[in-house]
C-alpha cells in the first residue's frame, strides 16, 4: 500500500489510536499530555517503514507534534523554516539524541524519561509504557 495510502487507512487509524492509548495519550519524549495547550499526538515508527520497520505496537511510539518534527526529518522544513547553518546543526544533533533515546530498549527508556520528567515536573499518565 502507497505510503499516503497507508497513513489514511482503517488500519493504521486503529495501530495509531492503539500506540496513543498504550501510551496514555503521552509524547514519550517530552511528557506533553493530550489536551495540553498546542500538543497533538502521533504515532511515530521507531524503525521507518522505508527501513522495514513494522506496523506494529512494538515498533510505534506516541510523540507530539514537535518532537515528531524534529525526529523526522521531511517534517524539519515545515516547522522550522529555512534555518541558519547553525541552526541546522543544531537540529540535527537534536534528532540524533532523539534518535538515540527511541533505539534504547523500553526499561531503559523508561528509567530515563522518569528521570526527565520529574525534573520537568511531568508525571507519566500510565505506568508501565
Amino acid at each position: 500500500m502507497a505510503k499516503t495510502k497507508y497513513y489514511s487507512s482503517p488500519a493504521w487509524r486503529r495501530l495509531s489510536r492503539a500506540t496513543k492509548e498504550r501510551d496514555g495519550f503521552q509524547c514519550q519524549i517530552c511528557g506533553d499530555i493530550e489536551g495540553d495547550p498546542y500538543t497533538i499526538l502521533n504515532a511515530h515508527h521507531i524503525v521507518a517503514r522505508a527501513e522495514g520497520g513494522s506496523d506494529t505496537l512494538d515498533n510505534l511510539i506516541t510523540l507530539c507534534d514537535l518532537c515528531h518534527a524534529v525526529v523526522t526529518n521531511w517534517w524539519h522544513r515545515f516547522w522550522f523554516g529555512n534555518n541558519t547553518e547553525e541552526e541546522r546543526v543544531e537540529m540535527r544533533g537534536a534528532r540524533l539524541e532523539y534518535l538515540e533515546f527511541l533505539a534504547l530498549d523500553a526499561a531503559t527508556r523508561r528509567e530515563r524519561q522518569r528521570d526527565i520528567w520529574e525534573r520537568w515536573g511531568r508525571v507519566p499518565t500510565v505506568i508501565n509504557i
